[in-house]
């Protein structure tokens, strides 16, 4: 029954949206589980839109989303540009999620067509099979590949938002302490490090932020052009981008830091991730505590 109703629904809207072909609202949303926490939604544009677009927004819920007075009171997830195509979402439990995306001209344009900017059938998180629980416990055992240093903790990151300049890091007196006994320590054979790439940037998105931030990289990291790649990557930090690939402009900040050699500045950018990032932080703030504490 429940299958046919949802059958029902999409023919009905389709019989709507093709009397509309020309109206600002995205076509074709589908709503796909990833790995880990992440949920990509993708969409296709309308051709020639009367108005124009001048902007995205899209909303997730719990329940299907029907009607444009079901997201009149609700917060919107992300604003997105007019030629976004794609946006992934993050969550930390296995809720069944719907998607609507919004169309902006000079004004919301407040309808929902079921199936064309608003996701049929809701989708939740994959949970991890019990041995890649195992193996992942595993590669949380030990992280040291570079020297095999520090088997004691990590000294101590004082961060808070807020305080002092906009988005400044100090480290604490106790941390300062530790890394200055460290300073007489003999300095450690060194393989050299290269870059990480998360998976969703290895290989070129058709569009959106994802791809603003993969063309970055093409063209900084992999020359190695690193004080270029600093400078575009706050500049795209600047710019409305989804929280996911935000995150990922932070950490890549961070690397570029590190291999221009101001390794300080490379720790504030990996703080700012670390909850996203645990595994992959742990490692770049070993490297960068290392050389912090026993320079080049």
């Amino acid at each position: 029954m429940k299958k046919r109703l949802s059958i029902i629904i999409i023919l009905f809207s389709t019989a709507i949206f093709l009397s509309a072909q020309n109206r600002p609202v995205v076509q074709d949303i589908q709503a796909k589980a990833s790995k880990g926490t992440r949920i990509n939604i993708s969409w296709t544009l309308p051709q020639n839109p009367e108005p124009q677009i001048t902007k995205l927004l899209i909303y997730r819920d719990t329940r299907p989303v029907s009607s444009y007075n079901q997201l009149a009171g609700a917060e919107f997830l992300a604003e997105l540009s007019p030629l976004a195509t794609a946006y992934t979402d993050q969550v930390f439990d296995y809720n069944d999620y719907y998607y609507a995306v919004i169309a902006f001209t000079d004004k919301p344009f407040d309808l929902i067509f079921v199936s064309m900017n608003s996701t049929v059938d809701g989708v939740h998180l994959i949970a991890p099979a019990e041995k890649d629980i195992e193996s992942k416990k595993k590669d949380e055992e030990k992280l040291y590949t570079d020297g095999a240093m520090r088997e004691t903790p990590l000294p101590f990151i004082n961060y808070v938002e807020g305080q002092g300049k906009e988005d400044e890091l100090s480290l604490s007196n106790e941390a300062m302490q530790d890394i200055s006994s460290l300073s007489s320590v003999k300095k450690a054979a060194r393989t050299r490090v290269s870059p990480y790439f998360f998976e969703e940037d290895l290989v070129s998105p058709d569009s959106g932020d994802d791809f603003l931030l993969f063309d970055i990289l093409k063209t900084t990291f992999i020359q190695e052009k690193y004080e270029e790649a600093i400078e575009l990557l706050i500049k795209l930090n600047g710019r409305n981008i989804s929280e996911n690939v935000r995150n990922r402009v932070y950490f890549y900040i961070g690397e570029a830091y590190f291999f221009t050699g101001d390794f300080e500045e490379a720790a504030k950018y990996f703080v700012k991730v670390a909850q996203q990032y645990p595994l992959q932080t742990k490692i770049w703030m070993n490297y960068t505590l290392d050389r912090i504490a026993i320079p080049e």
